[in-house]
């Protein structure tokens, strides 16, 4: 639409009336998809450091698993050993966890809510209904894919902390070892 004024030129002012429900629902579906597109990338590099904490704290674990049953070791040297093997394997298990979730959501149509629309359309039924429903779809899914990532992220800062935090408690553990023994 455009307005005439004697002074001035016309000036597009884009959609209105009629058309701005669809044009704002269609912009908006556009913003979903590109948030939806964000978490899945999100989703991604979570799966990638939790991967890699498992490929440095497994190694390690089974390390510091044997050094507890090695004879020539002290009792400080078993007791970090022990300490390390804990903290590794709960580096692990934590990382695992960030791993197993698996009920990601697409935020579109399934095929049958399709069929359905077409087969028996509402009396509602329009371009702006369907672009609205998609556009709830995939608010429905961003919610659902930011508790996971906020699952996700929860258990990886879990397992960083866990193999961070191995080395001191190793330390002290063997410290108190000799101390005490």
């Amino acid at each position: 639409m455009t307005e005439s004024n004697p002074n001035t030129a016309e000036i597009n002012v884009g959609e209105s009336a009629g058309e701005f429900p669809l044009w704002a629902a269609k912009e908006a579906l556009k913003a979903a998809e590109s948030a939806l597109a964000e978490t899945d990338k999100s989703r991604e590099s979570l799966t990638k450091t939790a991967a890699s904490l498992i490929g440095w704290s497994l190694p390690l674990s089974v390390v510091f698993g044997g050094v507890v049953f090695a004879q020539t070791l002290t009792l400080p040297q078993k007791t970090a050993g022990a300490v390390g093997f804990l903290l590794t394997t709960a580096a692990v298990l934590k990382a695992f966890q960030a791993l197993r979730i698996r009920d990601w959501a697409n935020g579109g149509l399934a095929p049958s809510q399709w069929f359905w629309l077409i087969e028996n359309p509402p009396p509602e039924a329009s371009s702006l209904y369907i672009t609205v429903e998609r556009l709830k779809s995939l608010d429905n899914a961003l919610h659902k894919n930011d508790k996971y990532i906020e699952i996700c992220a929860k258990h990886v800062r879990h397992s960083w902390l866990l193999l961070l935090a191995m080395p001191v408690f190793a330390f002290v553990a063997a410290l108190l070892a000799v101390l005490i023994f």
